[in-house]
């Protein structure tokens, strides 16, 4: 028997624990790991494939066990989000595009991707969540940004520098969800601690500052242009609704500042130069005018789940003002809306449209307590979703159930003071 094999002998008894214990209390145990794995992507993979990773298979035991608690108690959330059926329909019109898709089997591979995404928001936004949950989860993503940044940090001093395959610039991200898409990620903690930083006491608000100041550097270090013109959005909205004095809101956004300036004056380690580039390196340019070139055959009832790669190549031959980009960007349409009315039509862009803009309303309608890190998260999001093929990965997800599960936190909270108001007197 192998030294593995040993190994793995002797954790299955603890890992048969783990999954009883991740059953009979997922939000405790099975959600707080994912959401820290969530910024990690393959780089902690046992597989190939899209369900390969840790966070994959972490990711199905939470919906596993989700769904069994649903199914067997009463501990479901008060009411169902708006956005729930859409996103359902949204599933069930991208399974139907394969009887016409282009390529079929593209198709099957990102339907069963997008479907168990939506389908675990579907079961986080059923859950009944309550405030120590919440803040559990929200610890355990920033957690996870701060770990993935330090993971940025320690390539970046003494690993060699920041990933470059395929001899493109080196950012921090391009081993993991990709350099756009981790800044985009990044947003998510952002939006916690830099809330946290302007309400917590007094320690907590010096921690949660140096913890949005290690983020903010991690983002820098993506650079992403997109991220950095989200990330002004989700400051921006944390210090308007933020419940504090103004001089505190002026401070946070002065060493917020003083940090981007920094770095992009400075440019230590090469990590600014490319948000000061004026040229479209990505040529996200070149990819739109092809998408909606490609619009004028597809757009009535699309081309299928996942062929915007197989579309792309038909079409490019016609657009010869665009230019041929190297393999691994073509396979994006870097905007989720041209994604979306590209592969299922206008019926599909109205469904994402329809499940941003409930998702949106339901965070508007947040109490103030709740209301400024969903909000924040959910428009810089959804800002960056502008630049980037985001459907199918499991952040842009879990920011729609962390406004769900917000929602569900302030129902049940009103629900709870309407039970505990003293009833008036009796008139005799």
């Amino acid at each position: 028997m192998t030294v593995v094999q040993l190994v793995a002998v002797a954790l299955a008894p603890l890992l048969v624990v783990y999954v009883v214990a991740c059953f009979r209390d997922p939000l405790r145990y099975a959600l707080p790991p994912y959401a820290v794995l969530l910024p990690f992507s393959s780089l902690v993979s046992i597989g190939p494939g899209p369900f390969g990773s840790v966070s994959s298979l972490q990711g199905l035991l939470l919906g596993s066990a989700l769904v069994a608690q649903l199914a067997t108690s009463r501990r479901s959330a008060p009411r169902i989000a708006l956005s729930v059926p859409v996103w359902l329909a949204f599933v069930a019109l991208c399974g139907f595009s394969v009887y016409w898709s282009v390529a079929p089997l593209l198709t099957v591979q990102n339907v069963l991707v997008l479907a168990s995404l939506v389908l675990l928001f579907v079961a986080l936004a059923l859950t009944r969540f309550d405030p120590l949950t919440l803040r559990r989860f929200e610890n355990s993503i920033v957690l996870g940004g701060g770990l993935v940044v330090c993971y940025g940090l320690a390539q970046l001093l003494f690993l060699g520098g920041l990933p470059a395959p395929d001899g493109r610039g080196a950012r921090f991200g391009n081993d993991l969800l990709g350099a756009n898409l981790q800044a985009a990620f990044l947003l998510f903690p952002i939006a916690i601690v830099a809330a946290r930083a302007l309400t917590g006491p007094p320690r907590a608000r010096v921690a949660n500052v140096l913890v949005m100041l290690l983020l903010l550097f991690g983002l820098l270090m993506t650079g992403s242009r997109g991220g950095l013109l989200s990330l002004v959005v989700v400051l921006g909205v944390i210090t308007l609704l933020a419940s504090a004095r103004l001089a505190t809101k002026n401070a946070l956004a002065a060493i917020a500042v003083v940090l981007l300036v920094g770095v992009l004056v400075l440019n230590p380690a090469g990590i600014g130069q490319r948000q000061l580039q004026g040229t479209d390196s990505s040529g996200r340019a070149d990819i739109w005018t092809v998408g909606w070139q490609a619009c004028l055959d597809h757009c009535a009832t699309g081309a299928g789940w996942g062929s915007f790669p197989r579309v792309y190549a038909d079409q490019l031959s016609s657009v010869p003002e665009a230019r041929v980009l190297h393999r691994g960007t073509t396979w994006e349409a870097h905007n989720i809306f041209l994604l979306a009315v590209v592969e299922v039509g206008v019926a599909g862009v109205l469904l994402v449209l329809l499940g941003l803009g409930l998702a949106l309303r339901s965070a508007v309608r947040l109490p103030p307590s709740l209301r400024a890190p969903p909000l924040a998260t959910l428009l810089g999001t959804v800002l960056s979703s502008f630049f980037l093929s985001s459907l199918n990965f499991k952040f842009f997800w879990i920011v729609l159930a962390y406004v769900a599960v917000s929602e569900t936190v302030a129902i049940t909270a009103r629900e709870h003071t309407v039970i505990d108001a003293p009833r008036p007197a009796s008139v005799l």
